[in-house]
């Protein structure tokens, strides 16, 4: 295996043609409802590492020094009643330590675009430093196609700059409403609400180098995902595929394989 090189400063360099090495990082974005994740997965099965940022950010929730940094910002009100953790019946019940309820932290930051930045400069930086910690781990064991980001606010928090390429997931509004209707129960406010707190889906799709459409069911996703595998990622490795069988795993993360270009890879061209 080729050793890094050094540039003048000293700085290690990665060796390999991708900005971290030997394989490419693909940010995943798109609208809320579009299927990224269904993207994110398909990818999982050709071999490629999937960082889910929502997952990331949702266990950082949950770490002592980030609660309490949220709770000391918004206040005890949007933590959720504790209830007795288990002791011995003869001791005196303890009280488990109270969680953050998501639920209550949204309705208050995506209300509030202040609020919002405020938590966002909580958790941004620690989730990029995860997200680097989880690509280098990745890269080195040697076993994975690719890494992918998916992250809906790829952009919006600068995550962007890890990836090697942004593929943006398109589906119709029409599509993404009756998806977040029937598996989260959203409404066309809620959607509209929660997309104000992101860049235009126009200046997102702008911006990323592949799209992919999610409007034709999941045979079409199927083969628009397969096309882009054979565009992006490097031959499968000798060793075993980490995500075999299992739609990739994800920390809570032709010709012209494994060849960085300068002009944009397409699953489908972009219109």
């Amino acid at each position: 295996m080729p050793r890094p090189s050094r540039k003048q400063t000293g700085r290690v360099q990665p060796a390999g043609p991708w900005k971290h090495g030997a394989i490419p990082v693909i940010g995943l974005i798109g609208g809320i409802g579009s299927g990224k994740s269904s993207v994110a997965a398909l990818l999982g099965n050709e071999g490629a590492f999937v960082i889910d940022a929502d997952a990331v950010g949702h266990a950082l929730l949950d770490q002592r020094p980030v609660r309490d940094l949220i709770v000391d910002r918004f206040g005890r009100s949007i933590l959720t009643l504790a209830g007795p953790a288990d002791a011995d019946a003869d001791s005196d019940s303890v009280e488990a330590p109270s969680s953050i309820d998501r639920r209550v932290l949204g309705a208050i930051v995506f209300s509030q675009p202040e609020a919002l930045r405020q938590l966002e400069a909580i958790l941004h930086p620690r989730m990029r430093r995860t997200f680097e910690r989880a690509i280098a781990r990745t890269i080195r064991r040697g076993r994975a196609r690719a890494v992918v980001l998916d992250a809906a606010i790829l952009f919006e928090a600068g995550w962007n700059t890890l990836c090697d390429r942004v593929v943006f997931v398109e589906a119709s509004p029409d599509h993404r409403l009756a998806r977040l209707a029937a598996g989260r129960g959203w409404s066309a406010e809620t959607l509209q609400a929660r997309e104000a707190a992101q860049w235009p889906l126009e200046r997102k799709r702008a911006l990323a180098d592949v799209v992919v459409n999610n409007d034709a069911g999941p045979e079409s996703l199927l083969k628009e995902v397969r096309r882009l595998t054979a565009a992006l990622l490097p031959p499968t490795p000798s060793t075993r595929n980490p995500s075999a069988g299992k739609g990739g795993p994800r920390v809570s993360s032709s010709s012209g394989c494994g060849r960085p270009s300068s002009e944009p890879t397409s699953a489908s061209k972009k219109r």
